[in-house]
């Protein structure tokens, strides 16, 4: 770390600057301006800002037409929805302007608890990104609805607190824990508090009374919003509130934003990327691109993913480009268009035209977390669905997605010598995988339109069970089987016929390959989707997102249906008529 001292000398040009940034067009997050300007660093800081004056460096980069940033800084994300590891994962983004990010290690936590969240950390450490880590603390989301790898408790989280790297409590999911004061949540919450860190929340939808009530446990900020009331009611409440790709990509929303008075506590952030997404488009530069082309004005779309996570994540050092501050900058072709032409780290170059230029080291993880499936063997009999009459006809609670919604509603369904037929509705089941003698649940549902065959996974949130969803009984027997056999993923299934599978053997979440080959094979699984008549336009396979009980409004975990509204059990079939 350069010393003030030396910061002090170089600015006063009795020093060489290390680099010397000039005529750039400076985009100013503290004053709201772009204007040309010379920027001095020295070592791992910015020393000098203005007119250089005879300055002397060692090295000069002509930035004329070109506009100076500072590093992007994504606030709220996981590393394991890229399905990559971190060290790969930071070979991705860097290139693409981000220069720190903090990262929820609550999917890992799920299915490997404190020691998986350890193995995250171990994984990151050296790396040119400035990956910094939230202490999960709803793992599992929902104690007793659904069987988690691990639970987090509260003298964990206090430990991982102590942690090098570990800036805050991650999002607290159990809003329900919160509102009638759970005590496992509780004393998580006040471990926060009493620590004096950063709170991370997670409040989909609540408003009014059970919003204040959420918001006085000490969050700070909230990435699960959903429009413009939500936003302005949240900023009122003092949280930051945090547009994920949903609302950036909306020009309703960003004009509404604009002019609503909220821009001053508004972040860009990127929650979950997938592989596809990172390789083809970005990461957070796709976001700020994506507002800046739907009207909101450059400068404030830099200032919403630079300055502000800054301030949010409490990091001082950093967010914006003045004497002082870590010299994590972004030199862009145009601002307009957000063309990333270079990127340094701590003042060195690390990227350049979208490519790296220093080595990030390719650490692996322990043999223990790549074998976490530990599911028993099962056969197309046992994903059949038992009926409690031998012929005749069942009225079923059926889940209805639409977009990243569920809803609940009934279906009459025939039943054959013993079991319930499917009818036009697919098949999914929930089965525990990590040796826990969990549940084995099953449902109806409508909406998605797939026609034949079966897929199945191990990413399914938070808890990451298999999650299996078919119209043949059989083909989900194969999918089920293959993920097992195969330490988990993603794989899909047609006419006992295995038409893609993406290997993710750690923690069944993640894969060590370079993220472009993992995109390519998971490309290849959303195809075979189509193929099967999945028609989802989501960045997030559904079939990983079924089973996430903090997420209205209906949801299937390995214990069986479960209304996230009322926070209670549903029964499969409700009533039923003899044949």
């Amino acid at each position: 770390m350069t010393r003030f001292e030396e910061l002090v000398e170089a600015a006063l040009g009795k020093r060489p600057l290390t680099v010397l940034f000039k005529d750039v067009n400076l985009v100013n997050v503290y004053t709201g301006e772009v204007y040309e300007a010379d920027v001095g660093v020295l070592g791992d800081r910015v020393a000098y800002v203005g007119d250089h004056s005879g300055l002397k460096a060692s090295e000069v980069v002509d930035g004329r037409g070109r506009y100076l940033i500072p590093g992007l800084i994504d606030s709220h994300l996981h590393v394991e929805s890229s399905m990559v590891t971190p060290c790969r994962f930071a070979e991705a983004v860097l290139p693409r302007g981000v220069t720190t990010a903090v990262a929820d290690p609550h999917e890992i936590a799920n299915v490997l608890g404190v020691r998986g969240v350890k193995a995250m950390l171990e994984n990151s450490k050296g790396l040119p990104l400035k990956l910094y880590f939230w202490a999960p603390t709803c793992v599992p989301p929902l104690p007793g609805f659904e069987t988690s790898g691990a639970e987090v408790r509260a003298e964990e989280v206090s430990e991982m607190l102590g942690w090098e790297g570990v800036i805050g409590l991650g999002e607290v999911m159990d809003y329900h824990g919160v509102l009638s004061l759970d005590p496992r949540i509780v004393d998580i919450v006040n471990i926060g508090r009493s620590s004096g860190v950063v709170i991370d929340g997670h409040a989909p939808m609540l408003r009014g009374k059970m919003l204040n009530a959420y918001v006085s446990s000490g969050v700070e900020a909230d990435h699960e919003n959903f429009g413009l009331e939500e936003v302005v009611e949240k900023a009122r409440l003092g949280l930051w509130v945090e547009v994920r790709r949903n609302l950036a990509g909306s020009r309703e929303f960003i004009e509404a934003v604009a002019n609503s008075g909220v821009l001053s506590r508004l972040i860009l952030t990127t929650d979950d990327t997938s592989p596809d997404l990172l390789a083809d488009k970005g990461h957070l530069d796709e976001l700020v691109r994506s507002a800046i082309a739907n009207g909101l004005d450059p400068v404030e779309a830099v200032r919403s993913a630079t300055l502000r996570p800054a301030q949010r994540l409490r990091l001082h050092d950093r967010g914006g480009l003045a004497p002082g501050k870590l010299a994590d900058m972004v030199l862009l072709k145009s601002l307009e268009g957000f063309e990333v032409d270079r990127v340094y780290s701590d003042g060195r170059l690390v990227a350049k035209e979208g490519r790296l230029v220093v080595e990030v080291p390719a650490r692996s993880f322990p043999d223990w977390a790549k074998r976490t499936v530990k599911a028993p063997s099962l056969g197309a009999e046992d994903f059949k669905v038992k009926a409690p009459i031998p012929d005749g006809w069942v009225y079923v609670n059926l889940i209805v997605v639409k977009g990243f919604e569920t809803f609940l509603t009934e279906a009459r369904l025939p039943v054959k010598d013993g079991f319930i037929n499917p009818s036009e509705y697919v098949l999914a089941a929930v089965v525990e995988r990590h040796g826990r003698g969990g549940g084995f649940a099953k449902a109806f549902i409508g909406g998605l339109g797939m026609e034949k065959g079966a897929v199945a996974s191990t990413v399914a949130h938070d808890t990451h069970n298999i999650v299996v969803l078919g119209k043949s009984t059989s083909d989900m027997a194969l999918a089920y089987e293959t993920l097992r056999r195969n330490q988990g993923g993603y794989v899909a299934v047609l006419k006992g016929r295995v038409l893609a599978l993406l290997r993710l053997p750690v923690a069944g979440l993640m894969s060590e390959e370079p993220v472009e080959e993992v995109s390519e094979k998971f490309k290849a699984f959303r195809n075979a989707e189509k193929m099967l008549g999945l028609s989802e336009e989501t960045p997030i396979p559904l079939i990983s997102l079924l089973t996430l009980p903090v997420i209205p409004h209906v949801r299937i975990t390995d214990k069986g249906m479960f209304d996230v509204d009322k926070g209670t059990f549903i029964p499969l079939v409700k009533r039923f008529e003899k044949g």
